[in-house]
């Protein structure tokens, strides 16, 4: 629609000058009258009438189609049925009004058949035109989300070969913590549970990773990941965290929550607090919210780091139009807010195996 935005507010011009001419060779042609041999004067308050017309109806329409463009992803028959009937009903209770006020400034009596004629050729001119503004709307809509399609793909396959390409690096460091695990005596058992950690953490990144997972998943890592920065942080860190048991069906992108977690435990400080909180909300959707205590002083930088503009990306390729992210510093707390609508266990599964049979 937007490549014809420039021509919406021309058209209704165009439309007056079709329906008058329409109504008045369907009604006065058959009788062998000559309506263009009226005075000029009838003939124009006609179409200034019926221009009028056109152009309330087309600001009505505008908002219509933008009302609908937020349903083109979700569009069924039932949804485009209900359109059309809007269309029709609110066209049948406009059009007859202003026939009668037209035929009243022009000093000409109007019966049923006028009305039922320019009923019918306007609800006519009406649909074809919805279509029009429609049917361009809806193209628009499934070119750029072929394209949004095409860029996950092409971000999906550059991940992968990176990721391929640096695997054997965590893997290394994986075995080489087994080996110095096995080389500590058994009586230190810190090290030995440090190790066990993060021997934990690098396995679920190697082995346990998709492309997507459970949000249990998600969480167990995350409370691993918080185990292993407990041990390296002041006793005094007072950490709260609430993880919804109703969340554990659902699936999520791997490491998607991570960022958010990483970035409180690395700017913590202040009165030196953290709390996560994650929730299933009505819809479907999880809110996640990160707080933590930051210094009174701290200046005010606007800049992101890399893993959060990282984030950011994540969400815009694989969450489009499904997410919100959006940081908040204030009185000595900083607050990460991110929202994701999310899919049930068994609804990604049902998703795959129609991928696979394709």
């Amino acid at each position: 629609m937007k490549r014809f935005e420039k021509w919406f507010w021309i058209i209704p011009l165009f439309v007056a000058l079709i329906v008058m001419t329409g109504i008045r060779l369907v009604t006065d042609t058959p009788n062998g009258y000559k309506f263009w041999e009226r005075p000029i004067s009838q003939n124009l308050i006609e179409w200034i009438g019926a221009t009028i017309m056109a152009y309330l109806f087309q600001a009505f329409m505008y908002y219509l189609l933008k009302r609908n463009e937020k349903y083109t992803d979700k569009l069924n028959l039932k949804r485009l049925l209900i359109e059309y009937l809007i269309i029709v009903v609110v066209g049948l209770l406009f059009i007859n009004p202003c026939v009668m006020i037209i035929h009243h400034f022009i000093n000409d009596p109007v019966d049923l058949d006028d009305l039922v004629i320019a009923s019918v050729i306007f609800t006519l001119v009406l649909i074809f035109i919805y279509s029009f503004y429609r049917g361009s709307q809806i193209l628009d809509a499934y070119i750029e989300q072929r394209l949004q399609n095409e860029k996950v793909k092409s971000i999906q396959a550059e991940t992968e070969l990176k990721y391929l390409k640096a695997q054997f690096r965590p893997h290394f460091l994986f075995n080489t913590l087994n080996t110095i695990y096995f080389q500590i005596d058994e009586q230190n058992e810190a090290p030995r549970r440090t190790i066990e950690k993060l021997s934990e953490l690098l396995r679920y990144q190697l082995y346990d990773v998709n492309h997507s997972v459970t949000v249990e998943q998600e969480f167990q890592f995350i409370e691993t990941y918080m185990e292993v920065q407990r041990l390296r942080m002041k006793e005094s860190l007072k950490l709260e965290t609430f993880f919804d048991p109703a969340l554990k069906p659902y699936h999520i992108q791997s490491l998607l929550l991570l960022p958010l977690v990483e970035n409180a435990f690395k700017y913590v400080g202040g009165d030196y607090w953290i709390q996560i909180d994650a929730r299933l909300e009505k819809g479907n959707r999880m809110t996640l919210e990160v707080r933590n205590s930051i210094p009174a002083n701290t200046v005010n930088n606007s800049k992101k780091g890399i893993g959060l503009e990282n984030l950011q990306r994540q969400l815009e390729l694989l969450y489009a139009g499904k997410h919100k992210l959006q940081y908040i510093k204030s009185n000595g707390t900083y607050v990460a807010h991110m929202e994701i609508e999310l899919v049930k266990k068994q609804q990604s599964d049902e998703t795959k195996m129609h991928h696979n049979r394709r």
